[in-house]
């Protein structure tokens, strides 16, 4: 009931609409007077939580034998009702906003530092493109993203995928970067960048789930972004094709290639 409780303050209830909506599904049918000793809501509080409720459709009265008393709606009834409320507010949201987005300031960058935020900004950025991806990333973040990057390829989105390390997610074109031990060994972290339709890049680095990261719209990061992951597509075409003898030019590792302070392939 506790979880329950906090999942309803999270989609904006109050905590006592939450405590008197989940005592009602715990148990029913109840008086107000009921209610406010089961959930410690207090009596000059509880009939106005209850209007509350019932204006949000969520219980509803019937006349006992002495007094009025409440049922809470099924929950399954509530969810559903609650869910199509708030697609219908967002949509009425989007198409009103959609009005002012010509005068949008595109060159602010977006700092994030949280884990969780990075995936949900990647998944939005997934989710909405309609022309092209372009994913540099490990296994961890892959694992997050992939189901949504193949809904994007189902709607005929390209993507190109730099993944660092062997794995077995199938992507229409994804390359496996070859030095990916030696790169984590020499710099402890993992590089991620996304980059959507040419328009909006992330760039940043994890170390665990410790994030370290930037959105932005403007013109010149996300070229930036964008050019970073083609040239690295690049070097998979050819270090592909001529691996043999980049290796023996370069190093097993690439290590003199990767020594961009000085030329000295053999």
């Amino acid at each position: 009931m506790q979880t329950a409780i906090l999942k309803l303050k999270e989609l904006g209830f109050s905590e006592y609409e939450a405590k008197a909506y989940t005592a009602l599904v715990n148990e029913n049918p109840l008086t107000a007077y009921e209610i406010s000793k089961n959930t410690g809501i207090p009596s000059s509080k509880v009939y106005e939580v209850i209007r509350k409720l019932e204006f949000k459709h969520m219980i509803q009265a019937v006349h006992g034998e002495r007094s009025k008393i409440f049922i809470p709606v099924p929950p399954d009834e509530f969810v559903q009702n609650f869910r199509s409320s708030i697609d219908s507010n967002l949509h009425a949201v989007q198409t009103n906003l959609n009005n002012f987005r010509a005068g949008m300031n595109v060159n602010y960058t977006w700092h994030i530092k949280d884990y969780d935020a990075l995936l949900l900004k990647s998944q939005r950025m997934i989710e909405t493109s309609r022309e092209s991806i372009l994913l540099l990333t490990w296994h961890e973040e892959m694992s997050a993203l992939f189901d949504d990057l193949k809904k994007a390829a189902q709607r005929d989105v390209k993507i190109g995928v730099i993944h660092y390390g062997k794995t077995d997610y199938k992507i229409v074109q994804l390359y496996t970067h070859p030095v990916e031990d030696t790169m984590y060994a020499n710099r402890g972290i993992r590089g991620f960048t996304i980059v959507a339709d040419s328009q909006e890049a992330i760039n940043g680095k994890l170390v665990g789930k410790k994030t370290e990261a930037i959105w932005s719209m403007n013109e010149g990061f996300v070229n930036m972004a964008e050019d970073y992951i083609r040239h690295d597509i690049y070097l998979m075409k050819i270090m592909k094709r001529f691996d043999p003898v980049l290796r023996k030019k370069f190093g097993d590792r690439y290590e003199r290639l990767r020594n961009v302070f000085m030329d000295d392939a053999l």
